[in-house]
């Protein structure tokens, strides 16, 4: 896995994607989770979230909120402490989405219908806001 971890950053990178916690999020998620459930919780902003790893979005907080870190963004986390977290705009968590996406029907083509499928709904609801 850690050679397949390795080529998915630098699938990333290619693509000017270069937030580093957001990617380890998203590897982490192709290679160890169902990545179709994670690609669902986008569509309803509810992410896995452990300890270590997890995506929060900011609609969950009111903007008078101290934990409130703007309107229409997602912070992802990896790790313990807050050197650890990437905040992304909805337009740029389209564009690692869809860079995983592409990674991921790469590796799983019998996937390819359903996590398009998938994506295109994520697109129509990321790029609208």
């Amino acid at each position: 896995m850690f050679q397949d971890s390795k080529l998915c950053i630098e699938y990333f990178k290619k693509r000017n994607l270069h937030k580093s916690h957001v990617i380890d999020v998203l590897v982490e998620f192709i290679f160890l989770y169902d990545f179709q459930n994670i690609l669902k919780g986008f569509l309803k902003e509810d992410v896995v979230r452990r300890d270590t790893i997890g995506v929060v979005f900011s609609s969950e907080f009111d903007k008078d909120d101290e934990e409130y870190f703007g309107e229409n963004k997602v912070l992802f986390y990896y790790g313990t402490d807050e050197d650890g977290e990437d905040i992304v705009t909805h337009e740029e968590l389209y564009k690692y989405v869809k860079a995983a996406c592409e990674f991921y029907i790469e590796r799983h083509p019998e996937q390819s219908a359903d996590t398009e499928n998938l994506l295109l709904q994520i697109k129509a609801k990321y790029q609208e806001s």
